[in-house]
């Protein structure tokens, strides 16, 4: 577990506010995989002393930034060409039912 994003200029929250689309809790929660058409959901969890952005590379991961554990959290969709410029994230892990063409958002 665990693929987040870490730009290298300016704040995790700048390059969501700019790069991503913010969506509700409710429709980060119902995000189907296989409708995303080249778009992962982020995660933006405030922790206090920093925030992280992580991605929710496919439904397991999209349960565990769901989970209400209490902490202040923003939902985003972002381009999967995009995250891959400012993350770990390995496109190997992404479910294989995210649609990998130009995102919409």
């Amino acid at each position: 577990m665990g693929m987040y994003i870490n730009p290298e200029t300016g704040t995790k929250d700048e390059w969501l506010e700019n790069h991503g689309a913010l969506v509700t809790e409710e429709a980060f929660k119902s995000i189907q995989y296989d409708t995303l058409n080249n778009c992962l959901p982020v995660c933006l969890v405030d922790n206090g002393f920093f925030t992280a952005a992580g991605i929710a590379f496919n439904e397991s991961e999209r349960d565990i930034f769901a989970n209400d554990d209490g902490r202040p959290k923003r939902y985003y969709l972002c381009n999967i060409d995009e995250l891959l410029e400012v993350s770990d994230l390995n496109v190997n892990a992404i479910s294989e039912d995210v649609k990998y063409e130009r995102c919409k958002i």
